[in-house]
């Protein structure tokens, strides 16, 4: 069966590239498949749905909705096309550098929905500026700001957890800040020169205002509605940083407070990106089956099992890592590959911290498909397809793989327990 369930996920990958059908409805067909070849139960299958990243992206949707309605988020864009003459690569270079900061210190997530909300009002705002132009982009500085500090990715949390209570070493706050700084740097100049050329040949052609811009309202500050959605998202990043409740309870209640407290419009479920959340859900189950059928262990179990030398043994486990993180959470990459690089790490005499620090970055720094992460595949609202994600991350991908195996070695032992 578990090869079974590996073969169905990669037509599913696969059919996603093509982007001849729907995600959401590709997604469904695929954990449908997993049932009744018995890979799975149907409450496997759709165990995604009752994953934290599915309330967390419901409530930061809702939230974003009520960012726009209240008028903060064309506020905030004001601000920006004032500073950037209006110029998308100027929008990318100011967007991505608050993006970075906010996003180093707080959830993921909340600063996504907020960037994609603050570039769909730019779009709004001025003709010239195509909402996939900078949309993206903007999104990929919140994945690489995030990996600045121990708080600012999930991925980085759980790899700090793992190892310190398997092995007995963690990651301190600002422990990986050299690496990823220069990787930041070299990501945005990439994105700034290079990128930005390729994806106005990759969806160039594509209008505007063909993108689902509802709830994208062109107006004025709404005090009261914006006071509630200010409250409410105080009391979500409270929740974030107390952990008094999960991630997504703490997104959930900030949701219900928009949506009793009048900050969104009756009919703002209409505005919720269903796709995405039936399309996440969906690949979530399947990754889970797939992950518990064992396969994915095997699979790296023969690709490490063998004695190469330490330089490319690393590079080996940063490219699984990546390759693993790119078509499953890296949250559940981690949770697998993790253990086994540091007791291999162990047996070989090397460093267990650097593979620690290797295995976070090459998890957490992911941009080639927006199966990574829930925040990465709320840019859909902005019309992307599922291939424009890899056409357009490609080049990207390889340059930080690349750093990555690069500067760890650097910056942290490799040889020594």
């Amino acid at each position: 069966m578990e090869k079974i369930s590996l073969v169905i996920f990669l037509i599913c990958v696969v059919l996603f590239v093509i982007d001849r059908f729907q995600t959401s409805v590709v997604a469904l067909l695929g954990c449908t498949a997993m049932v009744i070849s018995g890979c799975g139960t149907v409450t496997d299958a759709f165990s995604g749905f009752t994953n934290d990243i599915i309330l967390l992206i419901f409530g930061t949707e809702v939230l974003g909705i009520a960012f726009q309605e209240s008028g903060l988020s064309l506020a905030t864009a004001k601000h920006i096309m004032r500073f950037s003459g209006g110029s998308e690569r100027k929008i990318i270079l100011i967007g991505g550098m608050i993006a970075t900061l906010l996003s180093a210190f707080l959830n993921n997530q909340v600063i996504s929905a907020l960037m994609i909300a603050i570039c769909m009002s730019m779009s709004k705002l001025s003709k010239d500026v195509n909402v996939r132009n900078i949309t993206l982009p903007v999104v990929i500085c919140v994945i690489l700001g995030g990996q600045l500090t121990l708080v600012g990715a999930p991925a980085t949390l759980i790899a700090s957890s793992i190892a310190e209570k398997s092995f007995g070493s963690s990651i301190s706050m600002f422990e990986m800040v050299p690496p990823v700084m220069i990787i930041l740097v070299v990501g945005m100049a990439y994105m700034y020169f290079i990128s930005y050329r390729k994806g106005i040949k990759i969806w160039g052609d594509r209008k505007t205002d063909e993108v689902n811009l509802d709830g994208t309202e062109i107006s004025e500050i709404h005090k009261y509605q914006a006071g509630v959605t200010a409250f409410a998202g105080i009391v979500m990043i409270f929740l974030f940083i107390t952990e008094l409740v999960s991630a997504g309870i703490a997104s959930l209640i900030a949701a219900i407070i928009c949506i009793f407290g009048g900050a969104v419009k009756r009919d703002f479920l209409k505005k919720v990106d269903w796709n995405i959340i039936i399309w996440l859900g969906c690949s979530i189950g399947m990754s889970n089956i797939l992950t518990e059928s064992g396969i994915v262990q095997k699979i790296c179990d023969g690709l490490l099992k063998y004695e190469i030398p330490s330089l490319l043994l690393l590079a080996v486990v940063v490219i699984i890592t990546t390759i693993l993180s790119n078509f499953i959470a890296n949250t559940t990459t981690v949770i697998i590959i993790l253990p086994f690089a540091m007791q291999i790490a162990q047996s070989f005499s090397l460093n267990p911290k650097t593979f620690l620090i290797a295995v976070t970055m090459s998890a957490g720094l992911v941009v080639l498909t927006p199966l990574s992460s829930g925040f990465l595949g709320m840019t859909m609202r902005a019309g992307y397809r599922f291939k424009d994600y890899v056409r357009y991350g490609f080049g990207l991908q390889l340059v930080i793989t690349i750093l990555i195996i690069v500067l760890t070695p650097i910056f942290y032992k490799i040889e020594g327990i």
